[in-house]
């Protein structure tokens, strides 16, 4: 098995379920503060940080297991 994969059931968390918090949240925060003039910025810049946060926690890891 690939590195990634043992990562990913190391990692034990649904990403399907985040994704679907994150769009929850999105639509909130539209609803409390209006929408934004620009959708691109807030869900490129949430994408970013969380797989540079995720990068970070995988070469960690690996560094740990390998």
């Amino acid at each position: 098995m690939s590195k990634v994969k043992l990562y990913l059931t190391y990692r034990k968390r649904s990403y399907l379920l985040y994704m679907a918090l994150y769009i929850t949240g999105f639509i909130v925060a539209n609803c409390i503060f209006g929408p934004p003039k620009h959708y691109v910025a807030p869900i490129l810049s949430t994408i970013l940080v969380y797989s540079f946060l995720e990068f970070r926690e995988y070469k960690s890891w690996k560094k740990e297991n390998y």
